[in-house]
């Protein structure tokens, strides 16, 4: 992204962001995202290409802020210092309600892109990536309070993936089950 997200947007700015971004959020409820051009995202947003060009590379990297968006909602800076375990909860509750709370749109995006396609693959990368940064953080400053059997590493991946396939099993393949029930799930795949 050409846009740094590290220092504060201006007002301008945070509209440019936001107006590609709704209109991303738009378009893909409404057609394949393999189907959207820059052009139909400029012309819906009400903003030329060159502005487009001056925030993002590609639809992909617009795409990739979408996701950043999203994650922003999940905001977990405030749990850093409890266990990996009560962690795993509180992130897969916050992406529970978050991915409910958007339930119609999410299954008007999955009516024209798939499981498989390439915006669900590249949704659940990034969550997976950010999960697992969260989680590594988190259980190495536990590790070095008492240690570990298992490399921090490999269990950070075990919980980040076993949090996204309880969530994509249950919003991306839409097998509608209440929170109760999905921490039944998820603490039988970790055995916890």
């Amino acid at each position: 992204m050409k846009y740094d997200l590290s220092r504060k947007p201006t007002r301008g700015a945070q509209r440019t962001l936001s107006a590609f971004s709704n209109t991303m959020f738009q378009m893909v409820s409404e057609q394949p995202f393999e189907k959207i051009n820059v052009n139909q995202l400029c012309e819906i947003s009400n903003y030329p290409r060159a502005t487009f060009y001056n925030y993002f590379d590609d639809k992909y990297d617009l795409l990739e802020y979408c996701w950043y968006v999203l994650s922003e909602q999940v905001d977990l800076q405030q749990f850093t210092q409890i266990p990996s375990e009560k962690l795993l909860f509180v992130y897969f509750d916050r992406i529970y309600d978050l991915l409910n709370e958007r339930y119609e749109w999410l299954a008007k995006v999955l009516k024209f892109n798939s499981c498989n396609s390439s915006l669900i693959w590249g949704f659940t990368e990034y969550l997976k990536k950010q999960t697992r940064k969260i989680f590594l953080s988190c259980i190495a400053s536990k590790s070095q309070q008492a240690p570990v059997d298992v490399p921090i590493e490999l269990l950070a991946d075990h919980y980040s993936s076993t949090l996204l396939l309880v969530l994509e099993w249950i919003f991306f393949k839409q097998n509608k089950v209440d929170k109760e029930a999905a921490h039944k799930y998820l603490r039988k795949l970790l055995a916890i």
